[in-house]
């Protein structure tokens, strides 16, 4: 497999599971972070790459296109980047999860998202992982990823909150000794997607808040990425492992990779390249009782 530059290492991680037919603040976010990443494509892999009289100029136009980049520009960032992901075997749009919801199935609504080639998702997102969380030398590469995956809120899919504070702590060091990490760690554009996102955040949508570890003072900005769904079965008369075979056969049929996983004592579905807990539950619409489960997205803890 040939090596991916930055732009792509980025996109294979932050557009896994996003919408691709409509926008939406996560998508928003993940598109600014592309155009910021291939601006700085312009001097990665090069010695200016550790010339902070070359690089700091260069991050500092990243981060003006990615607050600039209007709605025309951002479609066809989008498009770029699908295509030539897709185009490599590495990206394929599916039915979105939220198309299994019950509200959505019945009303025929149209959902498409991206879905990462497995191996590939797992290969960028463990060596960044592996890199930023073992002692040695940090990478301008690994820098800017984890910085993109800041501003863009897509860091509690890859580290837990603990995890978190050692990626805080690491980086602190490095920018200490590093003028290029310092000034790229003092540098934000998530405040042009906060702005951006001002209708859906009265709608109860938080920008800087994570609902799933609700009390936990997180060091990121929180945007939700993935979304709880309800799947109607009945669940009278059914155990625990009848009803997690009912809720994956019809997510098979709606065309996502399905399995189970342990982790601890639980089990999780491992749904495309997410994690979701099961509940039972009963819904009511209409006041009428709908039996069934809650699919609720697990981020790193």
């Amino acid at each position: 497999m040939k090596e991916l530059v930055l732009s792509r290492q980025y996109a294979v991680i932050a557009l896994d599971g996003l919408e691709s037919l409509h926008p939406s603040v996560a998508k928003s976010a993940v598109i600014r972070a592309i155009a910021a990443a291939k601006v700085l494509e312009e001097v990665m892999y090069t010695e200016a790459e550790s010339d902070p009289a070359v690089f700091i100029p260069k991050l500092n136009e990243a981060v003006e296109a990615a607050k600039d980049l209007g709605k025309k520009g951002a479609k066809q960032i989008e498009e770029e980047m699908a295509g030539l992901l897709e185009a490599d075997g590495l990206m394929e749009q599916i039915p979105d999860i939220l198309g299994c919801d019950m509200d959505y199935y019945t009303a025929g609504v149209e959902l498409k998202a991206y879905r990462s080639d497995e191996d590939t998702y797992i290969r960028i997102r463990e060596g960044l992982r592996a890199e930023i969380l073992e002692e040695g030398v940090i990478s301008t590469e690994c820098a800017v990823l984890l910085w993109l995956l800041r501003e863009s809120g897509c860091i509690h899919d890859l580290f837990s909150v603990s995890e978190q504070d050692q990626v805080q702590r690491r980086m602190t060091d490095a920018a200490a000794e590093n003028e290029i990490f310092r000034a790229m760690w003092q540098t934000e554009f998530h405040s042009a997607v906060e702005s951006f996102a001002g209708r859906f955040l009265r709608a109860k949508h938080n920008l800087f808040k994570n609902p799933y570890l609700e009390g936990v003072n997180l060091i990121f900005p929180y945007l939700e990425r993935r979304k709880a769904i309800f799947i109607d079965f009945v669940v009278l008369g059914t155990d625990v492992q009848s009803r997690r075979i009912a809720v994956m056969e019809h997510l098979s049929k709606m065309g996502h990779y399905v399995e189970e996983v342990k982790s601890g004592s639980e089990t999780l579905l491992k749904i495309d390249n997410a994690y979701y807990r099961i509940f039972p539950t009963v819904k009511r619409a209409y006041k009428v009782p709908i039996q069934g489960a809650n699919l609720v997205p697990v981020y790193q803890m």
